[in-house]
């Protein structure tokens, strides 16, 4: 038998992992890095804190909170978005699609389960520049610079070549 729900019951839904998220009655989902978040999602690019779905009457908004950026529909998330039927947004490399509609087939409801109240070797959350609330950090290496040990390859093998041709009209 599969998991089946009523429609109108709002989920986030993780396909990867084919987890369906409820939302919490009283509070807002939070997804973030933290364990005390409903989502967790352990990578160090993701926030602690990182967004917030808040239901407002009977719409559902997706809040970045972060100091790292959202993505919703492929363009980052700067202010309150509201999510639709089929909403996708990602937050780090997780994919999240919103639905009050049927869940897929063997979709596994997540489990609320108990967490301890914080993280006791905390990893910092890395920013980049660009981003909404993002310090200025140092620009990472240019496309040219992360290329200059290809390019040295490539030189030498056509010097390599250029001597070798040479070398054999004698």
């Amino acid at each position: 038998m599969t998991d089946t729900k009523t429609p109108g019951t709002p989920y986030l839904i993780h396909a990867f992992e084919h987890k369906a998220y409820g939302f919490p009655v009283e509070r807002p989902l939070c997804i973030g890095r933290e364990t005390t978040c409903d989502v967790i999602v352990n990578e160090v690019a993701v926030s602690r804190h990182h967004a917030e779905v808040r239901q407002e009457g009977d719409d559902f908004v997706l809040y970045p909170v972060g100091s790292t950026t959202t993505v919703m529909n492929g363009f980052p998330v700067i202010a309150p978005q509201p999510l639709h039927e089929q909403s996708m947004f990602m937050v780090g490399s997780m994919k999240f699609i919103f639905t009050k509609e049927r869940l897929p087939v063997a979709m596994k409801i997540a489990t609320s389960t108990s967490r301890p109240s914080s993280v006791d070797d905390r990893r910092p959350t890395l920013t980049f520049p660009g981003q909404p609330n993002a310090p200025e950090i140092q620009q990472p290496p240019g496309e040219l610079a992360r290329m200059i040990p290809i390019i040295a390859i490539v030189i030498a093998a056509v010097i390599g070549g250029a001597a070798y041709w040479a070398y054999s009209l004698r």
